[in-house]
């Protein structure tokens, strides 16, 4: 029998998702590396990595894919950030090897500013976060402030229709369907490249096996 859960238990399911913490935060961060493992190897493809580039991932969970991305392509520069210190020490932990490179690094962030200077990155990803934006438009003029001209942001996200049918959405999250993104990401002065519409079979973070709409927006400045 499936678990029943009730309010209470659902909006904690819904926080951590939004900000993993503690021992129970580190479970979380495992589930969605898990649950996102397909979702996040098609963003890392879709960000056509070259070689030398520098790569920001906004929400890097517990970071279990950034060996997967480094071996993309030769001399990558990448840096992992993310609101939660819990998560940040799991993705420094899981990559110490990497870390002692110091080709990666991981740093904490308020979720609202990104603490580098104008044209950094050549390459700009966050997959599964957008739901959790405190101001969408103020942030995706960040994302378009750091990357350089030329440069390729990859959003992916599951759709709104898919997200509504979840239990737990209706804490914390905000529901995004792709034509929303694409004019949030166009209103920021971004151009969009590419809109792939895919299905997914994965296990939701309650556990059931779910086939989920995703989409992956790439966009360029």
């Amino acid at each position: 029998m499936e678990k029943e859960w009730n309010d209470e238990e659902l909006k904690e399911v819904a926080s951590q998702l939004s900000s993993p913490s503690g021992e129970a935060g580190k479970k979380t961060g495992e589930r969605m590396a898990a649950s996102n493992e397909n979702m996040i190897n098609r963003t890392i493809s879709s960000l056509k990595l070259g070689s030398g580039e520098k790569v920001l991932e906004i929400g890097q969970g517990n970071g279990s894919h950034v060996g997967l991305l480094m071996a993309q392509a030769t001399a990558l520069e990448y840096t992992g950030i993310d609101i939660s210190d819990t998560m940040i020490a799991e993705a420094s932990r899981i990559n110490a090897e990497l870390l002692e490179s110091g080709q990666v690094s991981f740093a904490l962030s308020d979720g609202e500013h990104l603490d580098f200077p104008a044209d950094t990155f050549q390459k700009i990803f966050t997959v599964n976060t957008l739901y959790f934006w405190k101001d969408p438009r103020a942030y995706a003029a960040e994302i378009f402030r750091v990357l350089k001209p030329g440069g390729r942001f990859c959003i992916t996200f599951a759709d709104k229709k898919f997200m509504e049918q979840l239990p737990f959405t209706k804490w914390e999250f905000q529901l995004y369907d792709p034509q929303m993104v694409s004019q949030l990401l166009e209103a920021a002065g971004f151009h969009i490249i590419e809109v792939i519409e895919e299905k997914d079979n994965t296990r939701s973070n309650l556990g059931t096996a779910v086939q989920r709409d995703i989409v992956i927006i790439s966009a360029g400045k």
